[in-house]
Protein backbone atom coordinates (compact mmCIF):
# COMPACT_ATOMS: atom_id res chain seq x y z
CA UNK A 1 0.00 0.00 0.00
CA UNK A 2 2.53 2.21 1.10
CA UNK A 3 4.40 1.52 -1.92
CA UNK A 4 1.15 2.35 -4.40
CA UNK A 5 0.66 5.50 -2.47
CA UNK A 6 4.21 6.55 -3.25
CA UNK A 7 3.55 6.00 -7.15
CA UNK A 8 0.26 7.57 -7.17
CA UNK A 9 1.74 10.81 -5.92
CA UNK A 10 4.72 10.55 -8.42
CA UNK A 11 2.18 10.18 -10.99
CA UNK A 12 0.26 13.41 -10.03
CA UNK A 13 3.43 15.44 -9.86
CA UNK A 14 4.49 14.37 -12.96
CA UNK A 15 0.51 15.28 -14.35
CA UNK A 16 0.65 18.47 -13.43
CA UNK A 17 4.15 19.34 -14.60
CA UNK A 18 2.95 18.57 -17.71
CA UNK A 19 -0.11 20.71 -17.78
CA UNK A 20 2.70 23.73 -16.49
CA UNK A 21 4.71 22.57 -19.42
CA UNK A 22 1.69 22.87 -21.82
CA UNK A 23 0.40 26.15 -20.88
CA UNK A 24 3.16 28.73 -20.74
CA UNK A 25 4.05 28.55 -23.98
CA UNK A 26 0.66 29.72 -24.57
CA UNK A 27 1.18 32.70 -21.86
CA UNK A 28 5.03 33.30 -24.06
CA UNK A 29 2.84 33.25 -27.72
CA UNK A 30 0.15 35.98 -27.08
CA UNK A 31 2.12 39.20 -27.42
CA UNK A 32 3.53 38.12 -30.56
CA UNK A 33 0.14 37.16 -32.31
CA UNK A 34 -1.28 40.69 -30.96
CA UNK A 35 1.71 42.45 -32.62
CA UNK A 36 1.72 40.64 -35.54
CA UNK A 37 -1.71 41.56 -36.09
CA UNK A 38 -1.15 45.37 -35.59
CA UNK A 39 0.87 45.39 -38.59
CA UNK A 40 2.86 48.53 -39.85
CA UNK A 41 1.61 50.33 -36.62
CA UNK A 42 2.29 48.13 -33.59
CA UNK A 43 5.98 49.55 -33.30
CA UNK A 44 4.62 53.31 -33.27
CA UNK A 45 1.96 53.04 -31.17
CA UNK A 46 4.12 50.77 -27.99
CA UNK A 47 6.55 53.53 -28.31
CA UNK A 48 3.75 56.07 -28.06
CA UNK A 49 1.96 53.70 -25.14
CA UNK A 50 5.44 54.30 -23.28
CA UNK A 51 6.55 57.74 -23.91
CA UNK A 52 3.07 58.88 -22.18
CA UNK A 53 3.28 56.44 -19.23
CA UNK A 54 6.88 58.28 -18.66
CA UNK A 55 5.64 61.24 -19.10
CA UNK A 56 4.86 62.91 -15.01
CA UNK A 57 4.28 66.54 -14.30
CA UNK A 58 4.59 68.93 -11.29
CA UNK A 59 0.71 68.27 -11.20
CA UNK A 60 -2.36 67.26 -13.21
CA UNK A 61 -2.29 70.60 -15.75
CA UNK A 62 1.19 69.76 -16.01
CA UNK A 63 1.55 66.14 -16.63
CA UNK A 64 -1.74 66.39 -19.39
CA UNK A 65 0.41 68.95 -20.54
CA UNK A 66 3.52 66.21 -21.27
CA UNK A 67 1.42 63.66 -21.87
CA UNK A 68 -0.12 65.28 -24.95
CA UNK A 69 3.05 65.90 -26.54
CA UNK A 70 3.88 62.32 -26.10
CA UNK A 71 0.41 61.81 -27.59
CA UNK A 72 0.71 63.90 -30.67
CA UNK A 73 4.34 62.40 -31.54
CA UNK A 74 2.55 59.56 -31.67
CA UNK A 75 0.26 60.59 -34.39
CA UNK A 76 2.74 62.10 -36.30
CA UNK A 77 4.88 58.65 -36.35
CA UNK A 78 1.66 56.84 -37.57
CA UNK A 79 0.84 59.90 -40.45
CA UNK A 80 4.33 59.25 -41.46
CA UNK A 81 4.28 55.76 -41.87
CA UNK A 82 0.91 55.72 -43.48
CA UNK A 83 1.76 58.24 -46.42
CA UNK A 84 5.03 55.56 -47.13
CA UNK A 85 1.88 52.77 -47.13
CA UNK A 86 0.50 54.16 -50.95
CA UNK A 87 -2.81 55.83 -49.28
CA UNK A 88 -5.31 57.43 -51.46
CA UNK A 89 -5.24 60.96 -51.94
CA UNK A 90 -7.97 62.07 -49.10
CA UNK A 91 -6.19 60.07 -46.59
CA UNK A 92 -2.90 61.72 -47.77
CA UNK A 93 -4.25 65.16 -47.29
CA UNK A 94 -4.90 64.20 -43.88
CA UNK A 95 -2.59 62.74 -43.05
CA UNK A 96 -0.17 65.54 -43.76
CA UNK A 97 -2.52 67.78 -42.09
CA UNK A 98 -2.13 65.75 -38.99
CA UNK A 99 1.65 66.05 -39.27
CA UNK A 100 1.94 69.81 -39.46
CA UNK A 101 -0.87 70.34 -36.91
CA UNK A 102 0.11 68.39 -33.93
CA UNK A 103 3.55 69.69 -34.81
CA UNK A 104 2.36 72.95 -34.48
CA UNK A 105 0.39 72.09 -31.11
CA UNK A 106 3.66 70.55 -29.80
CA UNK A 107 5.36 73.80 -29.82
CA UNK A 108 2.51 75.07 -27.81
CA UNK A 109 2.71 72.04 -25.21
CA UNK A 110 5.94 72.72 -24.89
CA UNK A 111 5.85 76.20 -23.93
CA UNK A 112 3.70 75.72 -20.65
CA UNK A 113 5.60 72.52 -19.71
CA UNK A 114 6.58 73.54 -15.96
CA UNK A 115 9.92 72.25 -14.47
CA UNK A 116 9.86 70.90 -11.44
CA UNK A 117 9.53 67.20 -9.17
CA UNK A 118 7.09 65.46 -10.57
CA UNK A 119 4.27 64.43 -8.98
CA UNK A 120 3.08 60.61 -9.54
CA UNK A 121 -0.55 60.82 -7.79
CA UNK A 122 -1.01 63.20 -10.60
CA UNK A 123 -0.37 60.56 -13.45
CA UNK A 124 -2.94 58.17 -11.98
CA UNK A 125 -5.65 60.01 -13.18
CA UNK A 126 -5.08 59.78 -16.94
CA UNK A 127 -3.93 55.63 -16.67
CA UNK A 128 -7.86 54.46 -17.04
CA UNK A 129 -8.21 57.12 -19.93
CA UNK A 130 -4.75 55.97 -21.81
CA UNK A 131 -5.61 51.82 -21.01
CA UNK A 132 -8.02 52.39 -22.76
CA UNK A 133 -7.01 54.20 -25.78
CA UNK A 134 -3.89 51.96 -26.33
CA UNK A 135 -6.18 49.11 -26.17
CA UNK A 136 -8.64 50.64 -28.65
CA UNK A 137 -5.47 51.44 -30.96
CA UNK A 138 -4.28 48.08 -31.04
CA UNK A 139 -7.34 46.20 -31.61
CA UNK A 140 -8.61 48.62 -34.47
CA UNK A 141 -7.54 47.47 -37.72
CA UNK A 142 -9.16 47.85 -41.55
CA UNK A 143 -9.90 46.05 -45.14
CA UNK A 144 -6.46 48.78 -45.88
CA UNK A 145 -3.69 49.87 -44.66
CA UNK A 146 -5.61 53.54 -45.22
CA UNK A 147 -8.23 52.48 -43.35
CA UNK A 148 -6.39 50.67 -40.44
CA UNK A 149 -4.93 54.28 -40.05
CA UNK A 150 -8.16 55.86 -39.74
CA UNK A 151 -9.49 53.45 -37.40
CA UNK A 152 -6.19 54.09 -34.94
CA UNK A 153 -6.50 57.63 -35.55
CA UNK A 154 -10.05 57.72 -34.59
CA UNK A 155 -9.36 55.39 -30.79
CA UNK A 156 -6.50 57.84 -30.65
CA UNK A 157 -8.58 61.41 -30.92
CA UNK A 158 -11.21 60.08 -28.65
CA UNK A 159 -8.25 59.32 -25.79
CA UNK A 160 -6.80 62.63 -26.06
CA UNK A 161 -10.67 63.87 -25.60
CA UNK A 162 -11.21 61.54 -22.33
CA UNK A 163 -7.84 62.59 -20.96
CA UNK A 164 -8.61 66.40 -21.98
CA UNK A 165 -12.19 66.18 -20.07
CA UNK A 166 -9.67 64.56 -16.67
CA UNK A 167 -7.48 67.49 -16.67
CA UNK A 168 -10.01 70.14 -17.00
CA UNK A 169 -11.75 68.27 -13.85
CA UNK A 170 -8.65 68.65 -11.94
CA UNK A 171 -8.78 72.14 -11.52
CA UNK A 172 -6.38 73.06 -14.64
CA UNK A 173 -6.71 76.82 -14.66
CA UNK A 174 -4.71 79.96 -17.14
CA UNK A 175 -3.13 78.88 -20.05
CA UNK A 176 -2.90 75.33 -19.71
CA UNK A 177 -6.97 74.96 -19.69
CA UNK A 178 -7.45 77.23 -22.51
CA UNK A 179 -4.90 75.14 -24.28
CA UNK A 180 -6.72 72.06 -23.31
CA UNK A 181 -10.26 73.26 -24.61
CA UNK A 182 -8.37 74.52 -27.59
CA UNK A 183 -6.92 70.99 -28.01
CA UNK A 184 -10.04 69.05 -27.18
CA UNK A 185 -12.27 70.90 -29.65
CA UNK A 186 -9.28 70.27 -32.49
CA UNK A 187 -9.87 66.92 -31.61
CA UNK A 188 -13.35 66.42 -31.91
CA UNK A 189 -13.13 68.27 -35.09
CA UNK A 190 -10.65 65.30 -36.44
CA UNK A 191 -12.99 62.72 -34.58
CA UNK A 192 -15.44 64.06 -36.86
CA UNK A 193 -13.26 63.89 -40.14
CA UNK A 194 -12.06 60.74 -39.46
CA UNK A 195 -16.31 59.21 -39.17
CA UNK A 196 -16.91 60.70 -42.48
CA UNK A 197 -13.91 59.33 -44.18
CA UNK A 198 -14.66 55.92 -43.04
CA UNK A 199 -18.12 56.22 -44.03
CA UNK A 200 -17.25 57.47 -47.17
CA UNK A 201 -18.67 60.69 -46.88
CA UNK A 202 -17.31 64.20 -48.67
CA UNK A 203 -15.10 65.97 -46.37
CA UNK A 204 -15.94 69.50 -44.71
CA UNK A 205 -13.41 70.92 -47.28
CA UNK A 206 -14.54 69.43 -50.62
CA UNK A 207 -18.46 70.75 -49.54
CA UNK A 208 -16.65 74.13 -49.12
CA UNK A 209 -15.18 74.03 -52.69
CA UNK A 210 -18.33 72.33 -54.22
CA UNK A 211 -20.25 75.47 -52.90
CA UNK A 212 -18.16 78.41 -54.17
CA UNK A 213 -17.20 76.81 -57.33
CA UNK A 214 -21.07 76.43 -58.30
CA UNK A 215 -22.23 79.85 -58.71
CA UNK A 216 -19.06 81.89 -59.98
CA UNK A 217 -20.13 79.44 -63.11
CA UNK A 218 -23.66 80.71 -64.01
CA UNK A 219 -23.19 84.50 -62.98
CA UNK A 220 -20.98 85.64 -65.56
CA UNK A 221 -22.43 84.15 -68.90
CA UNK A 222 -25.74 86.26 -67.22
CA UNK A 223 -24.51 90.02 -67.61
CA UNK A 224 -23.06 89.47 -71.04
CA UNK A 225 -26.56 88.34 -72.55
CA UNK A 226 -28.36 91.34 -71.28
CA UNK A 227 -26.02 93.93 -72.13
CA UNK A 228 -26.10 92.50 -75.73
CA UNK A 229 -30.18 93.13 -75.93
CA UNK A 230 -29.81 96.55 -75.38
CA UNK A 231 -28.38 98.30 -78.31
CA UNK A 232 -31.38 96.95 -81.05
CA UNK A 233 -33.81 99.21 -80.19
CA UNK A 234 -31.46 102.53 -81.06
CA UNK A 235 -30.14 101.48 -84.66
CA UNK A 236 -34.23 101.18 -85.17
CA UNK A 237 -34.85 105.21 -84.52
CA UNK A 238 -31.82 106.23 -87.25
CA UNK A 239 -34.25 105.68 -90.56
CA UNK A 240 -36.46 108.36 -89.40
CA UNK A 241 -34.71 111.19 -91.00
CA UNK A 242 -34.63 109.61 -94.28
CA UNK A 243 -38.39 111.24 -95.75
CA UNK A 244 -36.74 114.79 -95.35
CA UNK A 245 -34.59 115.13 -98.67
CA UNK A 246 -37.85 113.43 -100.67
CA UNK A 247 -40.43 116.23 -100.02
CA UNK A 248 -38.28 118.90 -101.23
CA UNK A 249 -37.41 116.85 -104.44
CA UNK A 250 -41.83 116.78 -104.87
CA UNK A 251 -41.80 120.26 -105.11
CA UNK A 252 -40.12 121.31 -108.56
CA UNK A 253 -43.19 119.27 -110.10
CA UNK A 254 -45.48 120.93 -109.20
CA UNK A 255 -44.48 124.54 -110.33
CA UNK A 256 -46.59 125.15 -113.29
CA UNK A 257 -44.56 126.51 -116.43
CA UNK A 258 -45.58 130.33 -117.01
CA UNK A 259 -44.47 130.81 -113.39
CA UNK A 260 -40.88 129.00 -113.86
CA UNK A 261 -40.51 131.67 -117.04
CA UNK A 262 -41.51 134.37 -114.75
CA UNK A 263 -38.86 133.10 -112.62
CA UNK A 264 -41.73 132.72 -109.37
CA UNK A 265 -40.45 128.85 -109.42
Amino acid sequence: MTKLTGIAALALLASLGACGSVEQPAEDTAPDAAMTMDGPYAESEMAMDKAMKDAVGVDAADTWVKKMIAHHEGAINMSRIALGLEPTADLAKMAQMTIEKQGAEIEALKALARNGAANPASAKLYEAAMTEMNSDMMAASGATPSETYLTKMLAHHRGAVAMSDIALASGATGAVRAQIEQTRAKQLEEIALVEAMLKGEPTPATQTKNAVAAPTATAKPDATKTTAAKPAPVRAAAPKASPEPTAEADDAPTCAPEHRAAGHC
